[in-house]
């Protein structure tokens, strides 16, 4: 049987058709739209389909509009669907005074918590009881931010109850991070029941994969850039498995004193000896006194000749 098949594409009132067959990459097939509609250039090119599965064959009929299902036919080219991470939500946790939390003081804390982290901001408790919670942003004094919660417990049915809530913030530092210190375990245990409840077959290594999935590698990075400005960072791993591959690292400050040392780069490499294994190569120089600078380093696999070039490309 025949595996070759025809697409015709229309583009702008102008047709053109099409051959491939059944194992074609999406790239593949791009590029072959583009050589047909050259007005296109190098864009980015967006696929959709129409009409049945039926029009799919050696015999396409002139009146068919387009005969392509891209997600049968084109493997695994498809547009990756949006990430949705753990705190998706969380900026809905305060919303208003009078706002109740049925499970007392305990839900209020945690709530807070998790809002003040999916906002990016911090606050500092003025008063924390059983029976009275008092908040300010950490920048009230400094930059006289009037953000402020304020939350009591109702004795006769044991919730818990904002009784004020100035949410707007003046100062200049609310950016939503990726990492923060409050990020802590009552909320990492949080999530994990969370997960239970919405599936309570899943196994516990499934939950350990999707936690990690979300508080990874990019926590790494948003950590490292945050504590020093204008250094670099490169990490490489599997997209499919997230697995960690290669990482290169070089502080801001070692590049401003390098140019205070000799013009000359000696590279060497170790092992690492822990559980993870692998090897650290780096890069040093020499100062005035003769004794040995650091420039940059990374850690990889084993040391090859691509290890290598992925070492000095980024120096």
């Amino acid at each position: 049987m025949d595996s070759n098949y025809t697409a015709k594409l229309v583009y702008s009132g102008e047709g053109a058709a099409v051959s491939f067959d059944h194992s074609v990459s999406y790239i593949d097939f791009a590029n072959s739209v583009r050589d047909r509609f050259p007005v296109l250039g190098r864009s980015i090119v967006n696929l959709s389909a129409s009409g049945s599965e039926s029009v799919l064959s050696n015999n396409v009929s002139e009146d068919s509009s387009v005969s392509f299902d891209e997600n049968d036919y084109l493997g695994c080219y498809r547009p990756e669907e949006a990430k949705r991470y753990c705190s998706k939500g969380w900026e809905n946790y305060i919303k208003s005074k009078n706002q109740k939390f049925q499970g007392g003081v305990e839900e209020f804390r945690l709530k807070l918590c998790m809002y003040a982290i999916e906002m990016g901001f911090e606050y500092k408790n003025v008063r924390n009881t059983k029976k009275r919670v008092v908040a300010y942003c950490s920048k009230r004094e400094s930059e006289h931010c009037g953000w402020c919660v304020k939350a009591s417990l109702l004795e006769y049915n044991r919730f818990f109850v904002m009784t004020n809530l100035v949410n707007e913030h003046s100062c200049h530092s609310v950016v939503r991070l990726q990492t923060n210190k409050m990020m802590g375990s009552k909320i990492i245990k949080s999530i994990m029941l969370d997960k239970v409840r919405e599936n309570p077959n899943k196994k516990a290594i499934d939950i350990y994969h999707e936690i990690k999935s979300d508080m990874g590698w990019r926590s790494l990075i948003v950590r490292f850039v945050e504590s020093n400005p204008s250094s670099t960072i490169k990490i490489e791993y599997e997209p499919e498995t997230r697995r960690f591959e290669q990482m290169f690292v070089c502080y801001d400050a070692w590049m401003k004193g390098f140019q205070f040392c000799r013009p000359i780069i000696f590279i060497d490499a170790t092992f690492i000896s822990n559980k993870y294994r692998g090897q650290l190569i780096g890069a040093s120089a020499k100062d005035a006194n003769q004794g040995l600078y650091p420039v940059a380093y990374a850690i990889v696999d084993s040391e090859t000749e691509s290890n290598w070039r992925f070492l000095l490309q980024y120096i």
